[in-house]
């Protein structure tokens, strides 16, 4: 029996039963919805927001704190140190394991109701998603205030806060939630994210390179979820696009035709998107394909 599958099922019939706290968003069975949304969902109707992001998350949950969640589950100190192997690497939980988001979440649990009972006292909303802590409140000072208590109580929990990525969102800016955008209470895909989209197919029609059609519908049915009729949107652009180039360039199109991009879009499901690429590098991913593009159009005398 593989590794994968021994962690799959530690998941499936141990983790899967112990409730996580009630301020931890995704990686729960059978979760209605995206992640993304529910947590913005949480926080739009709010002013302002401060986004937190916890360093080296899954690395910081050592081999010691996931035995003990073993032995606190009712387990014997045999079965803990078993399934403490099973799910934990190099002393600590493994990037890219099953178990390792869930396990994260439990140990997080007293953390979690620490941070919420100090911010349900001050009228402050707050979530977090894996090692991203959102608050949110219409008190602009109450929420800057808070800062240094939070870091505190991370630190209490054996965690360190990323300062670098610590950001507080006002009304007068988009406010971005986990990769998301929320404003006037309305939530929307980030406009990079879009870009990025338009840049990709854009690429593949171009070069008649269609290698990253999966990533391409992951991110069209993420939109999809947030705004509803972006897939009829893009549909109206590649239309618009191959419209615009079937004259100049008849083989770039019938390459696109042969493609099963433009049939799968209708009909496909929303992929994970930050398994593809995390959102902080989109933008450097969309420059990346625009050179990309403007390179081969170069060297084959493309001009459009």
């Amino acid at each position: 029996m593989s590794l994968k599958v021994m962690q799959r099922w530690v998941l499936e019939n141990i983790l899967y039963k112990v409730r996580v706290s009630q301020y931890s968003i995704g990686f729960v069975k059978n979760e209605k919805g995206s992640p993304l949304v529910q947590c913005a969902e949480r926080h739009k109707n709010n002013l302002y927001i401060l986004k937190m992001d916890l360093k080296n998350f899954f690395p910081s949950v050592k081999r010691g704190r996931v035995y003990n969640q073993f032995l606190q589950l009712g387990y014997n100190t045999y079965a803990s140190n078993l399934l403490t192997n099973i799910c934990t690497l190099n002393g600590s939980l493994p990037q890219g394991a099953v178990t390792s988001p869930y396990l994260a979440n439990l140990v997080c649990y007293k953390m979690d109701i620490r941070i919420a009972g100090y911010c349900n006292k001050r009228d402050i909303t707050y979530t977090r998603y894996a090692d991203d802590l959102v608050f949110s409140c219409d008190n602009r000072d109450m929420l800057r205030k808070i800062y240094g208590m939070i870091k505190k109580i991370v630190e209490d929990e054996g965690f360190v806060v990323n300062e670098k990525k610590t950001r507080f969102l006002s009304p007068k800016v988009h406010k971005e939630v986990i990769g998301v955008t929320v404003n006037d209470g309305v939530i929307k895909a980030p406009k990079e994210m879009k870009r990025m989209v338009r840049a990709m197919i854009h690429h593949e029609i171009v070069t008649g390179d269609y290698s990253d059609n999966e990533k391409i519908r992951g991110y069209i049915a993420y939109i999809d979820s947030l705004e509803k009729n972006y897939r009829n949107k893009i549909i109206k652009y590649i239309e618009k696009y191959l419209d615009d180039t079937i004259t100049l360039f008849p083989e770039l199109v019938q390459k696109f035709i042969q493609n099963k991009l433009y049939n799968q879009i209708p009909n496909m499901k929303e992929h994970d998107i930050l398994s593809f690429i995390a959102m902080e590098d989109a933008e450097n991913y969309y420059s990346m394909v625009v050179n990309e593009r403007e390179e081969y159009l170069s060297r084959h005398g493309i001009v459009i």
